[in-house]
């Protein structure tokens, strides 16, 4: 006899390290659903509100919150208490007039911090991938799960590569800008040791492949740290152009 389709459980002790709840006080835990982040790389909307925000007490009342439509990620309403939220996410409560950015912050992983309303209208996007699709056109594939089909004339205008940032409006997803990964402009550091360690990208290795080659960044404190390629995420040129970090 077959199963009937995936797991709709999740035990605490196999929880992702960035959700931030204790393994031991209960056996099951909010498994995020299928979209646009990996199950190990994001927080349902569930965890954030009762564990995180303590906005709710238990899951009825996050359900609540929810159906009022209280809830915007990335400029649309969500009702589904797993959706999974992960980095550079622009979270919203209308009502509340509260606004949050998901970054990877220094020591505790994925984190919530907050903006001012002007920022919500916008998002960074890594490039993952290109490709070609129908009449010649090309596909923009994004770290979130978008798809951005370029027009001929975006295309003949700009030169897009893989691990490139773009920023786009919300929820309109137009092209607003583009950081390139290269030296001079400002990298933030999504995995490995120096996870949430953002900074000017001195040097980029010239030797190995994507996966093996390293960039070195100079911190605002004038630290060097030196890092995976494929770690690095672009937030601006010569400066972060969104907020990045939460107030000390």
């Amino acid at each position: 006899m077959t199963k009937g389709g995936g797991k709709r459980h999740l035990k605490r002790y196999v929880v992702s390290k960035h959700v931030p709840i204790s393994k031991k006080a209960d056996k099951y835990t909010v498994r995020p659903s299928p979209g646009p982040h990996a199950a190990y790389d994001c927080i349902p909307v569930a965890i954030l509100l009762r564990d995180m925000f303590q906005f709710a007490r238990n899951m009825s009342e996050v359900k609540r919150i929810l159906y009022e439509r209280n809830v915007v990620v990335d400029g649309r309403v969500k009702t589904n208490r797993k959706y999974p939220l992960g980095f550079m996410d622009v979270l919203s409560f209308p009502k509340m007039q509260k606004h949050y950015r998901m970054v990877y912050t220094i020591k505790k992983g994925l984190r919530a911090i907050p903006i001012d309303e002007n920022e919500t209208t916008e998002k960074l996007c890594q490039i993952k991938n290109k490709t070609t699709i129908k009449d010649g056109l090309i596909q923009l594939n994004l770290h979130d799960g978008r798809n951005i089909v370029l027009s001929k004339e975006e295309d003949n205008n700009s030169t897009y590569a893989t691990h490139d940032t773009i920023k786009i409006s919300l929820p309109e997803q137009k092209i607003l800008e583009k950081f390139e990964l290269k030296v001079g402009t400002y990298g933030f550091v999504t995995s490995g040791r120096w996870m949430g360690r953002h900074g000017a990208i001195e040097e980029i290795s010239a030797h190995g492949t994507k996966k093996t080659k390293t960039v070195t960044l100079s911190t605002p404190d004038g630290e060097k740290i030196v890092t995976l390629y494929r770690y690095i995420f672009v937030v601006g040129d010569q400066s972060p152009s969104v907020t990045i970090e939460g107030k000390k």
